[in-house]
């Protein structure tokens, strides 16, 4: 009884860089190296999307220095000099120090700012309430713009990496027939 196969085996060999015959790898589990330079495109283009979604996205700090700002103006609009000569950030630290609300009443007391400033004052704590109200969402809204940013080039690099590899094995298989032949 044999155990020989009646059916021969192919193998097809390749001649190595160092001049040797070697057996042809597996690619099929290896990383191709467009997918290398996928993958880091992939990185540095998240790096600078994160980058620009912290630079542009408004923060808490942010919403009440323009408020600080906004009360300021207001209150020149009744004293043209209010203010003058101090830094914005010396009036910033002051206000966030004092406590927002303290800080409004005495800009009120001390410039004397009564009744008919009472509209202008309101539309900024109302402008000032929203803008805070509607972070968490615009910061969610910012986190989905920047993955959608994210996704379609990447995905539309990968689709083009793969589909450039696979006319490249095409034309390699064309031109190893044409050899063998």
């Amino acid at each position: 009884m044999s155990l020989k196969s009646d059916t021969p085996i192919e193998v097809t060999l390749e001649k190595s860089p160092s001049g040797t015959w070697v057996a042809p790898g597996n690619t099929r589990g290896q990383i191709q190296p467009w997918q290398r330079l996928w993958f880091v495109a992939g990185i540095i283009w998240f790096l600078g999307l994160a980058g620009c979604y912290f630079m542009l996205m408004p923060n808490q700090q942010s919403i009440e220095r323009k408020m600080v700002f906004s009360i300021t103006e207001e209150v020149k609009r009744y004293d043209g000099m209010a203010f003058a000569g101090e830094s914005p950030k010396k009036i910033f630290e002051t206000a966030a120090s004092e406590g927002y609300a303290a800080w409004i009443a005495g800009v009120r007391t001390k410039y004397r700012i009564g009744y008919e400033g009472k509209a202008g004052f309101d539309r900024i704590e109302l402008e000032f309430r929203d803008a805070l109200s509607g972070l968490p969402t615009k910061r969610n809204l910012g986190v989905m713009i920047c993955f959608v940013a994210w996704m379609i080039p990447m995905s539309l690099l990968y689709a083009i990496g793969l589909i450039i590899d696979w006319i490249r094995r095409g034309a390699r298989g064309v031109k190893e027939r044409r050899d063998h032949a």
